[in-house]
């Protein structure tokens, strides 16, 4: 039925989306299954899977296995943003029995959904849909974070199966300057992680954003406290008054109370005047800032786009600061060297970049598993989903023996690793002094340490710009250890692709992780080479030069082929005549046409030209009521008094006299006067 319905047959199968764990002992399974959603209980009883319910998947799954949907059980209840219909016209947030609006633009339009996540009374959802605000401008999409109160039970009368308690707000991840450039597209989210910055405290979501896929190819991590998200959803809403009007704040005389969007013990309870504000009101009037102020890692690449990201949060280094340790695509390991001594600002630092899958081969998910101390193969790993494969992989490679000073350990700038001042290598985070500045050095922000000398021909101040970011490089060409790239980082950079070469074998799963050495760090500089080489530079002064030589050597060619052009095509006045070897008399006559018509005689000096004048002749007022006044007289007994305008003839039979043509009217509609005393013109 489902290829019948216009789908192939690989989107025909049976595609799981949700799987969670209801309760110790149950699992709740959801699949797209050929375009037709159903769900199943399981009851896990000694690794026996055993079905103990089943019902329809509609509002819960999506239908399309590429549909983006998201999926979260909270308090014995599930969340779900999907869509509920075949077509995948009809977005929906639900939990059974509560749904958004149907087909209605404010609540959601065409929304993609990437997360969810679930804090306190709410439970929030992060999409990008359509900016419905946005729509007298153009087309736009704009990213978004949607809340819902847990104990919403619906509304009175028709929002009975309503949410009472739904709001929205746009994230605002972009590069700050007097025209910021906005990331408009969230692909991404983390879990809500729990960190200090500097002096404050704060629970961050980080997300991975994009522009228009026909925009400027570009991607950004952005980081949002929650903080803020509530201190949007408490500020002003958002109306457009009519059609064509801009879209402004409510003035907060206008929101009812109790206001829309709270938490209340019975919603049921809540006045109509309250209910229909929220439904036509759901949008909030401010953005969501970025935390640190501006994106963390920004990429601008015509080849990828960051589509998921995973978090390791609060690594600790030794002297007891901790990192937010990013994982982002296809992975980016990366993080923010200024967080730790301070709330605003961002210094970039990539650590890694490892090329897990191939570059046309997109990741699907990312998850930082992180292991037990102690245990055998308990270390932290990260997860990496294709649509086909999964990769197991460490987090750090601190251990490798292409490591072999304190400088080189300290340059990575990895959380994960430090310089072991005893033992004299390289070492992962690990118990015991682990967190003793003065048995392992480390510094993630800057990438040197004063105990350790710096490498032959090293800056001594480091400049961590992104490579992705304005002013960096968009790649490395020496990826190798030891060598550093503009934004003055030590980097690794990870091939996984040929197994059985490398050095670094995980024993867990028995991949071979390659690390490329490339030739120790010189005073050189980074080398930047480029897929077709540069063409040849030229001075001002020899660009004059040429197009000056250029410009004569046309003038001079143009010339000599002019002369021999006009040389060549030279012909005489007799060769101009049209078709000489005709029989007809016709183009002779044309010759001598001006020899043959006889020149007009010009006037004596006693002649003159008159012209005839119109005499007005008054009219009698026409018989009023009377049948015969509309009756059209006889040329021949036309009257002086029907006659407007008169004029006098000569005595000799006027100047339309054809007796002779020059004694009549000439061709400009003149009178000629001759010397007659016959007759007499008027003038």
């Amino acid at each position: 039925m489902c290829v019948v319905k216009g789908k192939d047959e690989e989107n025909c199968q049976n595609y799981i989306r949700i799987l969670t764990k209801t309760s110790q002992g149950r699992l709740l399974t959801c699949g797209t299954n050929a375009f037709k959603p159903q769900c199943r209980e399981y009851n896990i009883f000694d690794k026996n899977y055993t079905v103990e319910k089943e019902k329809p998947g509609q509002a819960l799954c999506p239908y399309d296995p590429y549909h983006n949907s998201t999926a979260i059980y909270v308090d014995g209840d599930l969340y779900t943003g999907t869509v509920a219909d075949f077509s995948g016209m009809d977005p929906i947030i639900y939990r059974e029995p509560l749904q958004t609006e149907q087909y209605d633009s404010m609540s959601l339009n065409a929304p993609d959904f990437v997360g969810s996540m679930t804090q306190g009374d709410f439970v929030y959802f992060f999409f990008r849909e359509t900016a419905v605000e946005y729509i007298n401008c153009g087309k736009s999409v704009f990213s978004r974070v949607a809340r819902v109160c847990k104990n919403d039970r619906g509304g009175p009368h028709r929002f009975r199966n309503r949410w009472t308690s739904f709001l929205k707000s746009r994230l605002n991840c972009s590069v700050t300057g007097e025209f910021p450039f906005a990331f408009n597209e969230i692909q991404s989210t983390t879990e809500l992680i729990d960190g200090k910055y500097g002096d404050t405290s704060a629970q961050l979501v980080y997300g991975a954003f994009t522009t228009p896929p026909n925009s400027i190819s570009g991607s950004a991590v952005c980081a949002f406290s929650l903080q803020d998200i509530t201190d949007t959803f408490e500020g002003n809403f958002k109306e457009q008054a009519a059609i064509n009007a801009n879209w402004l704040p409510v003035p907060s005389s206008k929101v009812p109370d109790p206001r829309p969007g709270q938490c209340h013990n019975d919603s049921r309870t809540l006045p109509d005047l309250t209910l229909n504000f929220i439904k036509t009101h759901s949008l909030m009037d401010e953005s969501v800032p970025s935390f640190f102020g501006q994106p963390i890692v920004v990429r601008a690449s015509f080849h990828y786009r960051f589509t998921q990201i995973a978090v390791d949060p609060q690594v600790k280094v030794p002297g007891g600061k901790a990192y937010d340790v990013l994982f982002i695509g296809t992975v980016i390991k990366a993080v923010n060297g200024l967080s730790a001594d301070q709330r605003y600002g961002v210094r970039t630092v990539v650590i890694e970049e490892i090329q897990v899958f191939p570059s046309h081969v997109p990741v699907r998910n990312l998850k930082v598993e992180r292991g037990t101390k102690g245990e055998k193969g308990g270390e932290t790993r990260i997860i990496v989903v294709s649509d086909s494969e999964v990769q197991s992989l460490r987090v750090h490679r601190c251990d490798s023996n292409k490591i072999s000073s304190c400088s080189e350990c300290v340059a990575l700038q990895d959380p994960y690793c430090a310089w072991d001042k005893v033992q004299g290598r390289c070492r992962s985070a690990m118990g015991g002094r682990w967190g003793d500045e003065s048995h392992f050095f480390q510094s993630v922000a800057k990438g040197e340490h004063t105990a350790c000398p710096p490498m032959p021909g090293r800056p001594s101040q480091l400049d961590a710009r992104d490579a992705g970011s304005p002013g960096g490089l968009s790649s490395l060409s020496g990826a190798g250890l030891g060598q550093r790239g503009q934004r003055g980082e030590h980097r690794l950079m990870l091939d996984v692709d040929a197994m059985g070469i490398g050095e670094q074998q995980d024993t867990a799963g028995g991949q071979v992780i390659n690390i490329v050495h490339d030739k120790p760090y010189d005073a050189g500089g980074p080398a930047v080479t480029a897929a077709d080489a540069l063409p040849t530079q030229y001075s001002v002064e020899t660009l004059i030069m040429a197009v000056v030589a250029g410009s004569v050597s046309a003038l001079v060619v143009g010339f000599f082929a002019g002369y021999l052009c006009g040389r060549k095509c030279h012909k005489d006045e007799d060769d101009n005549l049209p078709y000489p070897d005709t029989e007809y008399e016709y183009f002779e006559q044309r010759q001598n046409m001006n020899s043959r018509i006889a020149a007009e005689p010009k006037l004596l000096p006693q002649e003159e030209v008159t012209y005839a004048e119109p005499v007005l002749v008054p009219q009698p007022p026409p018989k009023l009521h009377s049948p015969k006044s509309t009756l059209r007289k006889q040329n021949n007994s036309t009257s002086a008094a029907e006659t407007l305008f008169q004029f006098q003839t000569d005595a000799a039979g006027g100047y339309n006299n054809s007796r002779d043509y020059r004694t009549g009217r000439d061709n400009f509609g003149t009178l000629r006067s001759h010397q007659r005393q016959e007759g007499v013109l008027v003038r």
